[in-house]
C-alpha cells in the first residue's frame, strides 16, 4: 500500500470510529446494539477493511464486544465494571492533574469553567446525558497538556467505558457531589495548586456508583 493510500485508509478508520463513538455517547446506539461491518460499509462506501479497523479500536477500548461468528454490539457495561473503571480512572487522573496543573492554561480552565455550567445545568434539569457528555468534556480539557503518551493513552482507554457505563446505571449518582469534585477542581487549578487538584480527583473516589 501506497502512503496516500495508507492516509485515506487511516481517515476512513477514523471517520468511522467516530461516528460509532459519537451513536454510543448520544444513545442512539444502546448496549446490545448489534453492529454490522457490512452495513457500515455500504453506508460510507468503503469497504470493510477500515470499518473492521475501526470496530477493533473500539473493542480495545471496551465500548464495543464481539463473540466470533455470533455478534458485534454495543457493549453492556455492568454498574460493578462501570466502579471498576471508575477506579481505574481516578487513579490515572491523580497522576494527570499533579503533572499538568502547574501548566494548564487560561483559556482551557475557561473551557472548564463552560463545561461545568453546562453540568450543573443538565444536573438541575435531570438530563444524564447531558451531564455525561459535559463530564467528559470537562475533564477531557487537561489531556492536551500531558507529556506523558502512556498516561494519556490509558486514560482514553478507560474514559470511554466510564461514560457509556454512568449512563446505564440503575439509579442516578450523587451528581451534587459531581459537582461539587468539578468546582474544587477549577479553583485548585486556578491556584495552580497540584495538591489540592489532586485531593479534588480523590474526592471522586466517594461517589457511588448503584449497583444492581
Amino acid at each position: 500500500m501506497n502512503d496516500e493510500a495508507e492516509v485515506t485508509t487511516s481517515a476512513v478508520v477514523a471517520t468511522v470510529y467516530d461516528h460509532l463513538l459519537g451513536a454510543i455517547s448520544e444513545g442512539s446506539l444502546q448496549p446490545g446494539d448489534r453492529i454490522s461491518d457490512g452495513e457500515l460499509a455500504t453506508q460510507f462506501g468503503v469497504s470493510r477493511t477500515p470499518v473492521r479497523e475501526a470496530i477493533q479500536r473500539l473493542r480495545d477500548i471496551g465500548v464495543i464486544e464481539a463473540s466470533a461468528n455470533r455478534f458485534t454490539r454495543v457493549a453492556v457495561v455492568s454498574p460493578q465494571q462501570t466502579a471498576d473503571a471508575m477506579t481505574v480512572w481516578v487513579t490515572l487522573y491523580r497522576a494527570l492533574v499533579a503533572e499538568v496543573t502547574p501548566r494548564v492554561d487560561d483559556a482551557a480552565i475557561g473551557d472548564m469553567e463552560t463545561a461545568h455550567q453546562e453540568c450543573v445545568e443538565a444536573m438541575e434539569k435531570r438530563d444524564f446525558a447531558v451531564v455525561a457528555r459535559t463530564n467528559f468534556d470537562f475533564f477531557a480539557r487537561l489531556r492536551p497538556f500531558s507529556g506523558n503518551e502512556v498516561l494519556t493513552r490509558s486514560i482514553t482507554g478507560v474514559v470511554h467505558m466510564v461514560r457509556l457505563g454512568s449512563l446505564h446505571l440503575p439509579e442516578a449518582i450523587d451528581v451534587a457531589q459531581l459537582a461539587g469534585c468539578q468546582r474544587a477542581l477549577l479553583d485548585a487549578l486556578r491556584a495552580r495548586d497540584a495538591a489540592a487538584a489532586v485531593d479534588a480527583i480523590d474526592a471522586l473516589r466517594d461517589i457511588r456508583i448503584p449497583q444492581e
